[in-house]
């Protein structure tokens, strides 16, 4: 049976790379997020604006839930 150890660090240090990476240049905006785009393009229906999203109320009821009256 051979040992898988040395793969699964390399792994964990490309994976610690990346996240580093991802943080530095979301810090100082290399990489620009637009949450509402986003959101969108995920799926995650997007509130009007000016209006909040109840988490709690969308993660139970899923889907068009949680949008704050």
């Amino acid at each position: 049976m051979e040992s898988r150890g040395p793969i699964a660090v390399l792994r964990l240090l490309l994976l610690g790379c990346l996240l580093v990476g991802l943080a530095s240049g979301l810090r100082y905006g290399w990489i620009e997020l637009h949450p509402s785009r986003f959101l969108k393009d995920v799926g995650v229906p997007v509130p009007e604006e000016g209006k909040g999203i109840d988490f709690n109320r969308w993660l139970i009821e899923g889907g068009s839930g949680g949008q704050a009256d």
